[in-house]
């Protein structure tokens, strides 16, 4: 079962209004591409950790306002771009890793 706008409210602790669901709608699908990307032929939309990851991508970039590249929150710093483009973070990488194909050495020899 794939991540719905349900698992996403539930895990932020509030209802989406109508205007914010198509918002949300595409970045469950642009978040659960760039995840099925990055893990290859070991993707599974079913398992608990991809699920986990994609929803977490979803509320990370619900939570940035459009424009923003990156905010800090000592001295508050925010800094602008002409678009912010969604990405996988370091974290979301690393929960991840054990879906990816890892990486292998192959001899050949001549004979």
């Amino acid at each position: 079962m794939p991540v719905s706008i349900t698992d996403i409210e539930i895990r932020m602790g509030r209802l989406f209004e109508e205007s914010e669901k198509p918002r949300a709608q595409a970045f469950i699908t642009d978040a659960a591409a760039l995840v099925r990307d990055y893990c290859g032929s070991r993707y599974d939309g079913e398992a608990p950790g991809i699920r986990a990851v994609v929803c977490s991508e979803v509320i990370r970039w619900l939570s940035m306002q459009p424009g923003v590249v990156s905010e800090r929150v000592g001295d508050m710093e925010v800094q602008w771009g002409a678009s912010a483009t969604q990405s996988l973070s370091p974290a979301a990488r690393e929960g991840l890793r054990r879906y990816r194909r890892p990486l292998g050495t192959i001899s050949l020899s001549r004979g």
